[in-house]
């Protein structure tokens, strides 16, 4: 396999597994993305059959969240909670938060209540 073929079979790849548009990662990148369409196709990889072939266990797990009873009492009760994401987003939760709310945001990143 010739080096740019390489180079390219793995910007393509790194490309898959970013999850990022064409757009997006060829810029990064440094290329355009019309390049990156065509090598992907040159190379026989497509995004779609791509992702479903990726491995379960590189996605990140959530735990589980257990939301103490009110008038519990909290380490530091004037303090926000921080939940920090594998992906670096982070949701914050104010000392007085609504547990309803929480409850929907935690189902739809995926946890269970």
């Amino acid at each position: 396999m010739d080096e740019s073929r390489r180079i390219w079979r793995d910007r393509v790849a790194r490309w898959h597994k970013s999850g990022h548009s064409a757009r997006v990662f060829a810029e990064q990148e440094g290329v355009s993305a019309g390049t990156l369409y065509s090598w992907s196709r040159r190379l026989g990889m497509k995004r779609s059959e791509y992702r479903q072939r990726l491995d379960k266990a590189t996605l990140p797990a959530l735990l589980p969240v257990v939301v103490a009873p009110s008038g519990a009492t909290a380490p530091s009760l004037g303090a926000a909670l921080e939940i920090v994401l594998p992906d670096g987003a982070v949701v914050r939760v104010p000392p007085t938060f609504d547990e309803d709310m929480l409850s929907r945001v935690v189902r739809a990143l995926g946890g269970s209540r």
